[in-house]
């Protein structure tokens, strides 16, 4: 496929999004013991921006909150559900809800996100 002629999104809207996952590490001053964290695995160019009046009435899971969003992308980057995204912009972390479809013509991918905290 030729990507120099694929429609691309804007790139002055893109920003770095941070991609973490829960791992668990030795705590040597806890004796050892394992203990959950985050780390970031991996970052890629993407935008948030608030759900259409066609994505509230059309989500998958059939319900949102005021913190919904869709996140854009159009870098080839795997996201599961419930992994955490950081965008470094505003430093806004977001849950992955679920990723929506998108046509076979552009590369784009879209996903469901919900804000949870602040860094």
């Amino acid at each position: 496929m030729n990507f120099a002629a694929t429609p691309r999104l804007p790139r002055a809207l893109l920003h770095d999004i941070k991609v973490y996952e829960h791992v668990f590490e030795r705590d040597a001053a806890n004796g050892g013991q394992s203990k959950r964290v985050e780390k970031a695995v991996k970052t890629f160019k993407g935008v948030v921006l608030p759900l259409s009046n066609k994505d509230l009435e059309y989500l998958p899971e059939g319900s949102y909150t005021e913190n919904s969003q869709k996140l854009y992308t159009d870098d080839r980057v795997e996201i599961k559900p419930n992994q955490i995204i950081e965008d470094t912009f505003d430093g806004q972390r977001y849950t992955v809800k679920t990723e929506l479809n998108h046509n076979s013509i552009h590369p784009m991918v879209r996903y469901i996100v919900e804000g949870v905290s602040k860094k």
